[in-house]
């Protein structure tokens, strides 16, 4: 009955020394796991000869951003070019006079009634026989109100009298819109008749004419996409 205390006894520092080994082996573990855990792709490379499949799976992931966001810049640049090519077509036939060039806001200036008259129907008229003049893919489109066509707006003060005999003018500060819509069913000169183009330039402060067009960009076509359409809403 002795023998078993001593034996108990001598298996006492077996066993701590077992556990202490056990601890001084997670430790060093945990120390390689941490140290690995912060080099970088190459350091781990080296240290077990894997493939960083995780690096590559990263580089894959910049590669197809990079892909996306290059092809998004070339269509952004297209639509761009698009827009700006067909905003200076638009200058040219809806502006009479205009040079080609925006030097300032007074570019196309008038001066006279005469000039007033014949920039508002040179517009209309233009819009009229759009499908016979434009050298590209354009077509009428629909307003506001669903209807094609233009729309015509004059902003003028409500009431305004003018005496020249004694340099009087009176006018009532309120701001009256009237709007009139022209189709394509009417002919210009029917519209140059109408009662809406009598201004009384002393009251008078804007006119608006505003319409939409569709156009079609075919040069989508040579990267073999579908061509996209556009719908541009003008104002003159």
């Amino acid at each position: 009955m002795e023998e078993e205390p001593a034996k108990e006894a001598e298996r006492c520092p077996v066993r701590n020394a077992m556990a202490h080994l056990d601890s001084e082996v997670k430790e060093e573990c945990l120390r390689e796991a941490l140290k690995f855990y912060f080099m970088n792709p190459c350091e781990k490379y080296r240290a077990r000869h894997q493939i960083p499949w995780k690096l590559g799976l990263q580089i894959l992931k910049i590669a197809m951003v990079t892909t996306q966001l290059v092809r998004f810049g070339l269509s952004n640049q297209l639509v761009v070019a698009f827009k700006e090519e067909n905003t200076v077509a638009f200058k040219h036939l809806f502006l009479k006079g205009y040079s080609g060039t925006d030097e300032d806001d007074y570019s196309c200036s008038v001066y006279t009634q005469e000039d007033a008259y014949e920039s508002i129907f040179f517009a209309l008229s233009q819009y009229h026989q759009l499908k016979n003049i434009s050298l590209g893919t354009l077509g009428y489109g629909e307003n506001e109100d669903n209807r094609i066509g233009l729309k015509v707006c004059k902003q003028h003060y409500k009431k305004g009298t003018m005496f020249p005999s004694n340099e009087t003018l009176n006018i009532d500060s309120d701001i009256e819109i009237d709007c009139v819509h022209l189709d394509l069913s009417t002919y210009p000169q029917e519209w140059k008749n109408s009662s809406f183009f009598r201004l009384e330039f002393y009251r008078l402060l804007q006119v608006e004419i505003s319409f939409h067009l569709k156009g079609i960009d075919l040069q989508t076509i040579h990267s073999r996409e579908l061509p996209d359409c556009y719908v541009f809403h003008n104002t003159n």
